[in-house]
């Protein structure tokens, strides 16, 4: 039997009901911040961890979703989706992968890479019970997932689709995860150069999700040991489709006042997305690292 659920105003962060003018989610304090009538954002700051996730300037509805959660006193627990538009109930499968991700990524912070792994699988298995209904030309409920799980020294990233991760320290910033996508696969391939691959209109159709009609794929795993303090970036294509190479978006940071907090940055990343156009929902979450 199909189904489907009315649209209800949700905490972008944890999916808790909001009623109109709830400044904070009851269920997980995230801030949620109406910019006009029709605009949601959703801040949440940790300290050593923060996120913010904008509607943008164009869609009605925020598709993306996050969580994240600092676990004990050396570790922090970051996810990050973003619904496919294309699909049915794109940010009920969002925000339902979030949630199933970081209870994992909370519950096993011992083990990083292992942990990553079966948030990916939990989402996946969360987002195939997501209930919709039919409509021509949608596809099943699905959505991207980059999640990072930082304990003590060891960083590990899994991504499934085109959501990033970053690693940013004084040596240089870095792109740790490889898009899921028709570009990124033409390039690896040799069939095409990065500046022809970008100029197609296939270039950013993603070619793995999470969802029920996801292909057989495993996701993206990266561990990262770092040497000296830094900040690991989890985006959407909101931020990345404005800010492209590595040195954009660390020329945006270091332009920040030094010392600023992860919040400050998150916040500057996502206004920098929305001066630009803002076409698409915009997601950036933060985290301060520090192995020593």
């Amino acid at each position: 039997m199909e189904m489907t659920t009315a649209i209800e105003r949700r905490c972008p962060s944890c999916g808790g009901p909001l009623q109109m003018g709830d400044v904070f989610c009851e269920q997980c304090g995230a801030r949620a911040v109406a910019d006009d009538g029709d605009s949601d954002r959703a801040e949440l700051d940790l300290v050593v961890a923060a996120v913010v996730s904008d509607r943008g300037r164009v869609h009605r509805r925020n598709e993306d979703a996050f969580a994240l959660e600092v676990v004990g006193e050396r570790a922090v627990a970051a996810v990050v989706c973003d619904g496919i538009s294309s699909a049915s109930a794109s940010d009920a499968a969002a925000r339902t992968a979030a949630s199933a991700a970081i209870r994992v990524l909370a519950e096993g912070a011992q083990a990083p890479r292992d942990t990553v792994l079966a948030a990916v699988e939990a989402a996946y298995d969360a987002v195939a019970e997501v209930p919709w209904t039919t409509r021509a030309g949608r596809a099943v409920p699905s959505c991207t997932l980059v999640c990072a799980l930082w304990h003590e020294a060891e960083i590990a990233v899994a991504s499934v689709g085109d959501s990033r991760a970053y690693w940013i320290d004084a040596d240089g910033t870095r792109q740790l995860t490889v898009d899921h996508s028709w570009a990124e696969e033409q390039v690896a391939e040799g069939r095409l150069s990065p500046a022809q691959a970008m100029v197609d209109p296939r270039s950013h159709s993603i070619t793995h999700w999470i969802g029920a009609d996801a292909p057989p794929r495993p996701p993206q795993v990266i561990t990262h040991v770092p040497d000296r303090a830094g900040r690991l970036l989890l985006c959407t294509d909101g931020l990345w489709n404005y800010v492209a190479t590595e040195a954009a978006l660390r020329s945006l940071i270091e332009a920040l006042p030094s010392g600023a907090s992860a919040a400050a940055v998150a916040r500057e990343l996502t206004e920098t997305a929305l001066t630009r156009g803002g076409r698409d929902n915009i997601t950036v979450a933060v985290v301060d690292v520090d192995p020593a």
